[in-house]
């Protein structure tokens, strides 16, 4: 389900949030949209991930945003990344397997 909205005269939807899992190997976890205005991405396992946006993969010393784990998997403290602006690729590491996060991408018209 998405959730739809008109925003600033353009209509704007949501696509539907997917639990997406993530190991200690980098990879593509969103390629690049230029219908999406906006980005959210929340941790929901008890590992940090760590994001790179573009097409540099992200390793467990060189990356540029970490989020913080959750204390229990699916408790809702994991850290969240909000992005208005990137429409490139998002790639992704955990920084041991069995990471998870969510993913919900903004995005111009129905």
């Amino acid at each position: 389900m998405s959730l739809v909205s008109i925003i600033a005269g353009q209509q704007r939807r949501t696509s539907a949030p997917a639990q997406t899992a993530i190991g200690d190997t980098a990879a593509l976890v969103l390629a690049a949209n230029p219908r999406r205005r906006g980005l959210i991405i929340q941790n929901t396992g008890t590992t940090i991930i760590k994001i790179n946006l573009g097409d540099t993969d992200p390793d467990q010393n060189i990356y540029q945003i970490a989020l913080k784990g959750c204390t229990v998997a699916d408790d809702g403290s994991g850290a969240t990344y909000l992005d208005d602006l990137w429409q490139g690729d998002v790639t992704a590491i955990s920084s041991i397997a069995g990471g998870t996060m969510v993913i919900t991408e903004i995005l111009d018209g129905v």
